[in-house]
């Protein structure tokens, strides 16, 4: 009933494999056949029925019908494809706090940018999708932007959500007015470490203290793709 195709399509580890095969036909089979339901998935499925009346019964594949097969079926896929989406979260945990250049694929009816990521990882280029909602577009560019447009964002959130009634997917949640996107931006132009925001008006300026002097060519750099003024002074560690 399970193919190997549908357990390896994920891309999961075996035992979370087996968890989410026993855990979403218990819960099938305990809502068929209003009773409660232990399965195991090691090599094949060993089901159990415990009715309210009498010995725990075994339920045989073959006295499953065609129509609660398929419900089954679509249960598995949709615990594994939840479970792949937290694994991702997990791993893509890495990416919150960076700043990365995404470009904006569509653009939603309520305002929120839908953004295209492409990441090297190692030795492999992930493309991801990413969101930038309404609050968090600085007000002058709201409105302006367009599809194909490339722009900086500052990842502040990596995490599972629901799709839908039962499956999950991984939303990257991404800023424009973030305090720390223009000290982020700076230090990636710059390679310079201990950049600090004390102040941004997203849109207006930002207050920059920096441990060295900086090239005025960095700082126009970030100016222009914040679409705001910097002021940067270099400053004493306590000051920062």
């Amino acid at each position: 009933m399970l193919t190997a195709d549908l357990l390896q399509k994920y891309g999961l580890p075996e035992d979370q494999v087996l968890d989410a095969v026993e855990l979403a036909v218990t819960r099938t089979l305990s809502a068929a056949l209003d009773t409660t339901v232990s399965v195991r998935a090691e090599n094949g499925l060993e089901i159990v029925a415990y009715p309210r009346i009498g010995r725990p019964v075994e339920v045989p594949l073959h006295a499953i019908t065609k129509k609660l097969r398929r419900h089954i079926l679509h249960n598995v896929e949709l615990e594994l494809q939840r479970r792949q989406a937290l694994r991702e979260a997990e791993v893509l945990q890495e990416l919150r706090g960076q700043v990365i250049y995404g470009t904006v694929g569509r653009i939603e009816d309520g305002g929120t940018l839908r953004v295209v990521l492409e990441i090297d990882e190692a030795f492999r280029r992930l493309i991801l999708s990413g969101e930038c909602p309404l609050l968090y577009q600085p007000g002058h560019e709201r409105g302006l932007y367009r599809v194909g447009d490339t722009r900086a964002f500052h990842v502040t959130r990596v995490h599972a959500v629901q799709a839908g009634r039962h499956s999950a997917r991984v939303r990257i949640q991404l800023s424009r007015t973030s305090p720390q996107l223009p000290e982020l931006l700076l230090k990636k132009v710059t390679g310079v470490d201990g950049i600090v925001c004390q102040r941004r008006v997203a849109g207006g300026f930002s207050r920059l203290a920096t441990p060295v002097r900086l090239p005025k060519s960095a700082i126009n750099t970030v100016g222009k793709e914040l679409g705001e003024h910097l002021h940067v002074f270099v400053a004493e560690k306590s000051e920062r």
